[in-house]
């Protein structure tokens, strides 16, 4: 699957489920992700003010996938195309 393929699955769901989460919401949900991501690396590095014993540990890569299902929703939102924004990053980087 392409990162384009991602986008638009992503814009379909989001359509279907009459999902429509303003530029601001977006951004919310995908602070919560990364903070989601965040405990459960700390969880997997048994860093003690992390450690958790009766919360669940969801794989990383289910917060991973978490995390960029959100961040495609917002660039559809915001009308980015995000597979022709990492190219141009990718070229400014060299």
């Amino acid at each position: 699957m392409t990162i384009r393929e991602a986008q638009e699955l992503v814009e379909a769901w989001n359509e279907r489920n009459a999902v429509y989460n303003s530029e601001l919401t977006a951004m919310a949900l995908i602070s919560q992700r990364v903070g989601e991501l965040a405990s459960a690396i700390a969880r997997k590095q048994s860093e003690p003010s992390h450690h958790h014993h009766d919360a669940p540990n969801p794989p990383l890569s289910e917060e991973v996938s978490a995390l960029f299902w959100e961040l495609l929703a917002l660039c559809s939102h915001a009308g980015v195309d995000l597979t022709e924004a990492l190219i141009e990053n990718l070229n400014r980087r060299g």
